[in-house]
């Protein structure tokens, strides 16, 4: 019996041994695949940009592409890795600046921190903040400098900026401003992988601000980062710091008591020689492959597999939906483009036109100026009087019966203009149907109507007016045997 029940533990202890060996087998090898990026401008064609991050070699055979159940055939690249990242190291210290670092505290710490810049690698870069809790609410963390710096000696230079300002209640943020230093150096993109983060400070915190270091510590697994600390001694009194000692040790890193400005470098320069954990190990892959669209033409679900580390993709056609095919956009655009060109043309030679109307316009309104302030223009010997339209220059309709006609006498012989049309106008522009280039004459100075038998004329508000019979008149019937004055040219109205 007893044997049988020796036998039954050690098979239990056997057990139990293989199930945590193998739990800490896997998590060992434990490996990650991260969806970094996916670009499917292309589509069908799909490009998955991932991190491959694990303690072993990525083995390509080991991917496995689907949609749905059909095995999808990829071309994998590794991608190159940003070679500055992996030189030097990103270092941050955070100085404590409250009423409890007033004075030799103060000059000990920034001192510290000065003569400890001296061990630092050329390519590692450098920041520092501090903080501390000067009022009912909490002051945020500063910075010595924008971003992560190489230049070691100006970070030196600028140390003299920290100063602790006197507090009776002696508050100090301590947890609060070791998370936003945290997160801080969590946003920092192009720093090194390598993180050394230390902090300088008299391991209290006694504000009312919630955060815990419990938060701290959770935020700096997450992050990978391990915290390094020095507790400085006040007035050389030995106190014990179990809480940052807790807080580094559970995150990879170490706590370290000072109480003097060389015990404050001998820590750091440790700190410095200390191999940092490597972080877990990271590649990046390019892969691009073709969905099928017998399904749906515009999404797929793709299923990527590595080792039963599963990534789940739905990529859509960006074109879907479009109503101008992408094949198509370009010579849309040419016949915008041309459009657009053909209405600038119109719209300048529409502008030009303008100019040019307007200019003769004011021509006109000039000469007609000219006529109205000079009214009483004495008459010339007449001039040779030319006709724009000659007698066969009008179309005659064919009518049984004679047209009647305006007599206009010149140099002993007389020109004939049939009233074969409702409207003919006189006057001394060339646009008339009759035209008389006598300056007497207006430029549009009056229209002969005929319509329904009834022959008149209409003066068009001439300078020197219209005459008929010697009377002069605005719109006047006329008959055979009537003489017509305009300005200085007579005419006759003959059947």
């Amino acid at each position: 019996m007893t044997k049988f029940i020796n036998s039954l533990i050690i098979k239990c202890l056997s057990i139990i041994f293989l199930i945590g060996f193998s739990l800490s087998w896997n998590n060992l090898n434990a490996q990650e695949l991260k969806i970094i990026s996916v670009d499917s401008s292309s589509y069908p064609v799909i490009k998955v940009s991932f991190a491959f991050q694990g303690n072993t070699r990525f083995e390509e055979e080991q991917l496995n592409i689907r949609q749905d159940s059909r095995k999808i055939i990829y071309n994998i690249q590794e991608s190159i890795p940003d070679k500055d990242k992996n030189e030097g190291r990103a270092v941050f210290f955070l100085l404590e600046a409250s009423g409890n670092t007033t004075g030799k505290a103060m000059v000990d710490l920034r001192e510290g921190v000065s003569g400890s810049l001296d061990n630092l690698n050329p390519e590692d870069i450098l920041n520092i903040g501090w903080f501390g809790s000067f009022d009912k609410d909490s002051v945020d963390m500063s910075l010595l400098s924008d971003k992560f710096t190489d230049r070691h000696s100006y970070i030196r230079q600028q140390l003299f900026r920290i100063n602790a300002s006197e507090d009776s209640l002696l508050r100090s943020d301590l947890y609060k401003n070791i998370l936003e230093a945290l997160n801080y150096i969590g946003i920092q993109k192009q720093v090194p992988e390598q993180k050394l983060f230390i902090v300088l400070s008299t391991s209290k915190n006694n504000s009312s601000f919630p955060t815990s270091s419990s938060d701290c510590i959770s935020r700096a697994k997450q992050l990978n980062i391990p915290v390094f600390s020095v507790t400085y001694l006040e007035n050389d009194s030995v106190i014990t710091s179990n809480a940052m000692t807790r807080l580094s040790a559970r995150t990879g890193g170490k706590n370290v008591q000072a109480k003097t400005q060389i015990g404050i470098i001998n820590a750091i320069t440790d700190f410095f020689n200390i191999p940092l954990p490597q972080s877990v190990k990271e590649s990046r892959y390019d892969i691009m492959f073709t969905v099928g669209m017998d399904t749906n033409p515009s999404k797929a679900k793709i299923d990527i597999n590595y080792r039963g580390n599963r990534q789940i993709l739905i990529v859509h056609d960006p074109a879907a939906g479009q109503i101008i095919p992408e094949d198509f956009k370009p010579y849309l655009w040419y016949s915008i483009g041309i459009l657009g060109l053909v209405v600038v043309l119109m719209l300048f030679i529409n502008i030009f036109s303008r100019k040019k109307t307007r200019k003769n316009d004011q021509e006109v309104t000039s000469e007609q100026t000219n006529e109205a302030n000079n009214p009483a223009i004495e008459a010339k010997p007449t001039e040779v009087i030319i006709s724009k339209v000659e007698t066969s220059e009008i179309k005659v309709e064919k009518s049984d019966k004679a047209l009647p006609v305006i007599l206009l006498s010149k140099d002993g012989r007389t020109l004939t203009y049939p009233i074969a049309k409702e409207l003919i106008t006189l006057g001394r522009h060339e646009s008339n149907d009759i035209c008389l280039p006598e300056i007497t004459v207006t430029g549009k100075h009056a229209v002969i109507k005929s319509k329904d038998n009834e022959i008149t004329i209409e003066d068009l508000g001439s300078t020197n007016g219209t005459f008929v019979n010697g009377e002069r008149i605005r719109n006047r019937s006329l008959k055979p045997g009537d003489k017509i004055t305009l300005g200085k040219v007579e005419l006759m109205l003959k059947e």
